[in-house]
């Protein structure tokens, strides 16, 4: 690195000082990890944004950071257990700490501080204390309404096969302050509530009604805002190996990718789903293949919510939308062909296999006098 950006960096970049941190812990921050060895302090020359700072047992303003390891429990101890005097005798002396302090990865062309930015670029603070627990903290047993609803599922089993009578299904996960925040909606109830039956088909299939109405009631009409949690969701799986993270991502893609009416939306175009394209190429470029066999894959989801996005945009009877998102649609098979050996099929190979598919068993609309 250059020596007089990196004495900017010094001068005014963040430090995250980690006290009595044990020998041989990984210790990571963004998409880096490393096994710290008896000298670590913490990081220095934090770039300004958003960061994840993860671990496992064995802004411009200059902040410092001080947390301290606690053996017992194999985590670090809440951000208030440090004393505010010794917080400001560290901020004050924080260069006695330099060769204790590893720098933040910034010496490459494509450093991890670059992808780190195209990861979580529409991941905003406020959302962060939105969705994350209160404490700001996640572990991978951290909860969300995902594993409520398979509760559930296991509580509902359970009293069909047994003669008690059913009780009220458990609240320990729904009152657990460890979990996420989650938008979430029925994906299977995307229509209008008292609609009619061809509305009903229509809308069961198309998830444009509920993806207007969730971006109404939940985002705000702002589109940034659900970029961001499809993000958040992706790191949360990615690099915290929380599996809320790929449920809540999963729900997300499948209620954008089987828009078709709203594809004829060119604000929504222009503010979703183009950049959401652009978004997934970017994910999916960092999964190494393991990832994509083990998560990505499982019950053939990613081949399912892609192949609707491409017949979908196929189908889309704005040219210039058409054209538009079918490029983008080329590069993520571009990419997907090259790295993972993914075919993904064309828009007029699918419409001809829904064809053969319905024929004359393709449900209909009955209407009863």
């Amino acid at each position: 690195m250059d020596q007089e950006l990196a004495k900017q960096l010094f001068e005014n970049g963040a430090f995250l000082v980690i006290l009595d941190a044990p020998r041989g812990l990984d210790f990571g921050i963004d998409l880096d990890t490393w096994e710290i060895g008896p000298l670590f302090k913490g990081l220095k020359m934090i770039p300004p944004g958003i960061h994840y700072v993860h671990y496992s047992s064995v802004n411009s303003d200059k902040q410092v950071v001080v947390r301290q390891w606690c053996a017992e429990t194999e985590q670090l101890y809440p951000s208030d257990h440090v004393p505010s005097e010794q917080v400001d005798r560290i901020r004050q002396n924080i260069r006695d700490l330099d060769k204790g302090l590893g720098a933040y990865p910034l010496d490459s062309p494509h450093s991890s501080h670059q992808r780190w930015q195209r990861l979580t670029s529409y991941i905003t603070p406020q959302m962060i204390d939105r969705l994350l627990p209160p404490s700001g903290e996640f572990s991978s047993a951290t909860g969300s309404v995902y594993e409520d609803q398979e509760l559930q599922k296991a509580q509902k089993a359970l009293h069909r096969n047994s003669d008690d009578q059913p009780t009220a299904p458990s609240t320990s996960l729904v009152d657990s302050s460890d979990r996420f925040n989650f938008v979430h909606s029925n994906i299977k109830h995307s229509f209008p509530r008292d609609a009619a039956p061809d509305v009903v088909m229509k809308y069961s299939k198309d998830k444009s009604w509920l993806l207007k109405s969730l971006l109404s009631t939940q985002w705000h009409e702002n589109p940034a805002l659900l970029l961001g949690e499809i993000q958040l969701s992706f790191v949360i799986i990615f690099v915290g190996q929380n599996f809320s993270g790929l449920e809540h991502w999963k729900f997300l893609l499948h209620l954008t990718l089987y828009c078709r009416e709203a594809l004829e939306d060119h604000h929504l175009v222009g503010s979703l789903f183009a950049p959401l394209l652009d978004l997934l190429c970017v994910q999916l470029s960092e999964c190494p293949s393991e990832f994509a066999a083990s998560v990505l894959e499982q019950d053939n989801f990613i081949a399912a919510v892609l192949d609707a996005l491409v017949l979908n945009v196929y189908e889309c009877p704005d040219q210039q939308v058409k054209t538009r998102l079918e490029k983008q649609i080329g590069s993520l098979r571009n990419l997907l062909r090259e790295k993972f050996s993914w075919s993904l099929p064309f828009g007029k190979q699918l419409q001809e296999m829904e064809d053969e598919e319905d024929g004359e068993y393709a449900p209909q609309v009955v209407y009863l006098d």
